[in-house]
């Protein structure tokens, strides 16, 4: 006995240094109460498992460990702990053609939140325009069972691991190794319960994912074995640890049964056979149903219901039937069903409705065919400004490509009615934004990296696409803002195209009060320096945290811009600042950004900058043109030109 003694004492102290270390270990052989895990959207706990997703579409879930794990050293850049896990999952499909959801997967995530993350083939873990992008520091092992082309899938069941990216660095068919030359596949969807090992060691920088059936000894040899995988750049200090799955067209079950993790050490071992088995508790108390529905299918009423659909069908296809005219084919050809945007909208729901604006609504919709979140602008019926409208946002916007436009996903014509399907922009416009949010106030910093958004956009329309296209509607409201912030310019509904080295052509005063600038109103003819004064004037509103006409204010402050003039005029220019940001500003760029405006919102056109111009000073890489001369030959010009546009 005595000389176990020092041996113990060794292993209490090699315990006490990884507690004093901060690693991490747990273990969960069965899940007791919904607290055990923070379970997020469709997931819930239904004794004694979790499951990530139920018998509805699309949907996702995320079970997440309550507590950040550490997985670098406090203030450390390349040091990364290594990390053991273990756990057990079921997927089960809603129908006997095993048809399932898009899968599970664990995930290793600063972000307790979703972070607007979306369905189908994302699987929870990301969205369009996130995806791919290193600031997600995401891990994932994916336990896939659609194929998706896009993100390179090898087929319809696999395990990929995934950094930042659904396009796994590496995949193989789901599996396991009997012995080192036998490949047993395996079914994710069967059914069954499923044990998955996942190894990363930091020193050799060796990343192993291991499956086979649950209660089966562990394989010799690994499914997937990623070597010199440094996760220097993935690891931020804590990192969050769980689950996430979605759900698409087909409907699944994913849950787990049981799970333990340990950071620095070997997972805890799973007493895997006490676990239920998922497939008859959830799969048996439809089979009776079944049959009772197939018994009832009488010849008579089959016949009834083979003329009754017929002449249905006839009757929608004549209802239904759409003129495809010379433009559509032109300029923009994906066009979307009807179905499928009324699917999306849940039928065009009130509760769906994101906005209004001069020719119709605007519904937030999930597409059926791929989980993809959607805005559907739907063009008033039986208007000829409407359908005009539709012509040159799909002429225009259909074929501009820029990470600060918002992407045109397609249309769709039903008889009179017009829709256009865009990306959902999760965090509305910029006017709800700083205009709708009395709780939180939007930082500067956010502010002036939306304001370069814009600008980058602009000089994209102006100059450096194959035709100039002036937007003429440039407004806060018409700037939304994705999950990161990142601003992107829409609703081209007013755009128009023309040559390089071509003259605008004369037209009706358009646009919003406010923001449409005095030669319009007097000449009518509109030039991207028109786009540049109605982009001084979202300067200044973002700066200041003002509309630009507010008629409840005094004469002298009833137009911003003659107000931020005249605050200049007299020395003052900071106390234009938005109240709301407090001193939580860098003053240099606050009087960048007030005198940029000043300077974009000229009475006189030609002496205004063009967008190059402004993108290089919202850089630093240029320096503001003189401030010191009047803006204005009248002292009230810009209020007589918002009085002659409304």
């Amino acid at each position: 006995m005595g000389g176990m003694r020092p041996v113990l004492a060794v292993l209490l102290v090699l315990h006490m240094l990884l507690i004093a270390q901060g690693n991490t270990s747990f273990v969960f052989n069965q899940f007791k109460t919904s607290t055990d895990l923070t379970l997020i959207e469709n997931a819930s706990f239904r004794s004694p498992v979790i499951c990530l997703t139920g018998q509805s579409d699309p949907v996702f879930g995320r079970a997440i460990y309550p507590h950040p794990v550490r997985m670098k050293d406090k203030g450390s850049i390349n040091t990364t702990s290594s990390f053991s896990t273990t756990f057990v999952f079921s997927i089960v499909p809603s129908s006997s053609n095993s048809v399932s959801g898009q899968g599970l997967a664990f995930i290793m995530t600063p972000h307790k939140s979703p972070m607007g993350a979306i369905a189908s083939q994302f699987l929870g873990l990301v969205n369009f325009s996130s995806n791919g992008q290193p600031y997600n520091h995401l891990l994932a092992v994916e336990f896939d069972t659609i194929m998706d082309e896009e993100f390179q899938d090898i087929n319809d069941n696999h395990v990929g691991v995934d950094l930042n990216n659904l396009t796994s660095v590496d995949s193989k068919s789901a599996g396991y190794w009997i012995g080192m030359n036998h490949f047993q596949d395996l079914h994710l969807i069967s059914g069954q319960n499923i044990q998955a090992w996942i190894d990363y060691d930091h020193l050799q920088q060796q990343f192993n994912v291991t499956i086979a059936l649950a209660g089966s000894p562990r394989p010799q040899k690994p499914l997937i074995s990623v070597k010199n995988l440094s996760l220097e750049a993935i690891f931020e200090e804590k990192m969050y640890v769980g689950f996430s799955a979605a759900t698409g067209v087909a409907v699944a079950n994913h849950c787990i049964l049981a799970w333990s993790f340990a950071t620095n050490g070997v997972a805890p071992v799973l007493d895997t056979f006490h676990l239920p088995s998922l497939v008859h508790k959830i799969s048996n108390s439809k089979s009776s149903t079944r049959q009772l529905t197939a018994g009832v299918t009488a010849a008579s009423v089959l016949l009834l219901m083979v003329v009754f659909v017929a002449a249905l069908v006839i009757w929608k296809r004549k209802r239904d039937t759409d003129f495809v005219e010379e433009w559509e084919v032109a300029y923009w050809p994906h066009r979307f069903n009807y179905k499928d945007l009324y699917i999306a909208t849940k039928g065009f729901h009130d509760e769906h409705v994101l906005g209004c604006g001069g020719f119709g609504r605007v519904y937030k919709g999930v597409l059926p065919s791929n989980g993809l979140q959607v805005a559907v602008k739907s063009i008033l019926r039986d208007t000829n400004k409407g359908v005009k409208e539709f012509v040159a946002e799909i002429s225009s916007l259909g074929r501009l490509q820029h990470r600060n436009l918002v992407q045109l996903r397609g249309y769709c014509r039903r008889g009179a009615q017009l829709f256009i399907v865009y990306d959902y922009m999760p965090n509305g416009s910029l006017e709800k934004m700083i205009f709708g949010n009395p709780i939180r106030t939007l930082p500067w910093p956010q502010r002036y990296r939306i304001l370069k958004d814009v600008a980058s956009g602009l000089l994209y329309l102006h100059e450096e696409w194959e035709k100039v296209v002036l937007h003429r509607d440039i407004k806060s409201s018409n700037v939304l803002l994705d999950a990161e912030l990142n601003a992107k310019l829409g609703d081209f509904g007013l755009a128009r195209l023309y040559e390089h080295n071509e003259n605008p052509r004369t037209t009706y005063v358009v646009g919003t009060p406010g923001y449409i600038p005095p030669e319009l109103v007097h000449t009518g003819k509109a030039t991207p320096y028109s786009d540049v004064y109605s982009f001084g004037i979202l300067l200044l509103e973002v700066a200041c945290g003002r509309k630009p006409v507010d008629p409840s204010l005094n004469e002298a402050q009833i137009v911003l811009v003659d107000w931020v003039r005249e605050l200049h005029a007299e020395g003052k220019l900071m106390d234009a600042a938005d109240p709301k940001l407090g001193c939580e500003f860098v003053e240099d760029d606050m009087e960048r950004v007030l005198k940029l405006g000043m300077v974009c919102c000229n009475e006189e056109a030609e002496e205004r900058v063009g967008m190059r111009h402004v993108v290089q000073i919202l850089d630093d890489k240029a320096p503001l043109p003189d401030t010191s001369f009047p803006f204005s030959t009248e002292g009230n010009g810009s209020i007589n030109s918002w009085m002659s546009s409304i």
